[in-house]
């Protein structure tokens, strides 16, 4: 059984390896290329460093000029591969026997409807996770080399860098794999199935950003009126911020705004602060997770991704039971 699905899915196999050894040998010639941009620059000690603090100030800007295309080019491709995968080998895997019918002489034969699902399944996947986690590495490996010269400068809660960290790539692809499966079962035309698994998984994967975030303990911190919140300087994830009353209840935002413009007409520094206590404006709060804690969020989001794959696919065996 295992060498039928080979040769039934051989094309997309074939595929994936090819994507793997060139995906491979570009990264790695590129971050060769930019480890000896670096050296010969002198910036070596500035991938440590904000840039403010580095000794080649121009030489540095040069470099992000240089490099940031390849580098966000490369994030992308980490943040596409899991709805490639979905799409490309996830949605025809089952919807393609179904519409040919090919799937009526596997079910005839002595081997049972799961055992031929999981040997499929298997031969799809776990080449498709090996491309994904070998890329993710080699990315990560390059993005690490450019320090705080590349995006890593950035806090890791940024769209293009929280999706390529830790788990969190693994989850996405296990869920458009699992979700395009069970569309091509239920729709039995592959088409249909490439065309809707896209489409939902990228809504999906907007739509539970937000809820992953909420499952996360996040910290507060509260302030006078008179200090600055730096959690985004921190390059914290901040869910929320806003003024607290004297009372220690948040101020609703439209009124907040009506109030610090009739204190900014106070005209001094000094008068606008002691005006905001007056006005009903006493501290500064923020609910926010700290960026030494975005592993956390990476092992949740993984987590419900994962376990909406596994839903999806024991969906998908179910239906595949009960298919003539």
């Amino acid at each position: 059984m295992i060498w039928v699905s080979w040769r039934r899915q051989r094309a997309q196999l074939i595929t994936l390896l090819g994507m793997l050894v060139v995906g491979a040998g570009v990264i790695t010639l590129l971050r060769s290329n930019m480890i000896d941009a670096i050296n010969s620059s002198q910036l070596a000690r500035c991938v440590t460093l904000p840039l403010q603090e580095c000794a080649a100030p121009e030489a540095a800007k040069a470099f992000q000029e240089q490099w940031s295309n390849p580098l966000d080019i490369a994030r992308a491709m980490i943040i596409g591969v899991p709805a490639l995968i979905g799409v490309f080998i996830g949605a025809p895997l089952f919807a393609r026997e179904l519409e040919q019918g090919t799937h009526v002489l596997a079910f005839t034969q002595s081997v049972s409807r799961t055992r031929w699902m999981l040997s499929k399944l298997a031969i799809a996947l776990a080449p498709a996770l090996i491309l994904l986690i070998t890329l993710q590495y080699l990315v990560s490996s390059w993005l690490t080399a450019a320090g705080t010269l590349g995006p890593l400068k950035n806090s890791a809660f940024t769209a293009l860098n929280f999706g390529i960290q830790h788990a969190s790539p693994v989850g996405y692809t296990l869920f458009a794999f699992a979700l395009g499966t069970f569309i091509g079962v239920v729709s039995r035309r592959t088409l249909v199935a490439m065309t809707a698994g896209l489409g939902a998984f990228v809504v999906m994967r907007f739509a539970l950003s937000g809820l992953v975030d909420n499952l996360v303990p996040a910290q507060r911190v509260e302030l006078a009126p008179d200090k600055q919140l730096t959690v985004y300087q921190d390059g914290s994830l901040v869910l929320e911020k806003g003024w607290l009353d004297a009372a220690g209840q948040p101020v609703p935002g439209e009124r907040v705004a009506g109030l610090l413009q009739n204190c900014k007409s106070t005209g001094t520094q000094e008068a606008f602060l002691a005006c905001l206590p007056k006005s009903g404006l006493a501290r500064q709060y923020a609910s926010f997770i700290p960026e030494s804690q975005a592993w956390q969020v990476h092992l949740v989001d993984a987590a419900i991704f994962g376990g909406l794959a596994i839903l999806l696919l024991v969906g998908t065996a179910w239906v595949l039971r009960r298919q003539s």
